[in-house]
């Protein structure tokens, strides 16, 4: 069901990626910001497609096994637009979010955990059948 733990866990992760591409600068050099809005299309697909990837994930709670994956593969993207960002940040210092694509994959990570104690749950009332 959409009410679930994870759900929020999902739309957390996907609404937080999204306000990172557009408010939160993720590199700085001296009194320039650089946002993901304007620079860095590819880490801006990356983390676009997590976020995207985390709205699907919340509509597939009939399948735990399929929610897992999906946040696998979010979590996949957000490390590729970390990386990306990392490979063309040169000599420039690290934005506000840049640490904060940080709390996107933590809540990736939680609705997992989520995801497995529900696993658990419907495998222990199996069993009392």
């Amino acid at each position: 069901m959409i009410q679930r733990v994870q759900s929020f866990f999902f739309l957390f992760a996907a609404v937080f990626s999204i306000a990172i591409v557009y408010f939160f600068p993720v590199l700085q050099h001296e009194s320039i910001d650089y946002f993901l809005k304007e620079n860095f299309p590819y880490a801006r697909f990356c983390v676009f497609s997590s976020a995207a990837l985390s709205i699907f994930a919340i509509f597939q709670f009939k399948n735990r096994k399929r929610q897992q994956l999906i946040a696998s593969f979010s979590r996949l993207m957000i490390t590729i637009a970390f990386g990306l960002i990392v490979l063309k940040s040169e000599e420039r210092g690290f934005g506000l979010g840049m640490m904060l694509l940080i709390l996107p994959f933590i809540s990736l990570i939680a609705a997992n955990f989520f995801i497995n104690r529900d696993e658990k749950l419907v495998n222990s009332a199996d069993r009392i059948r």
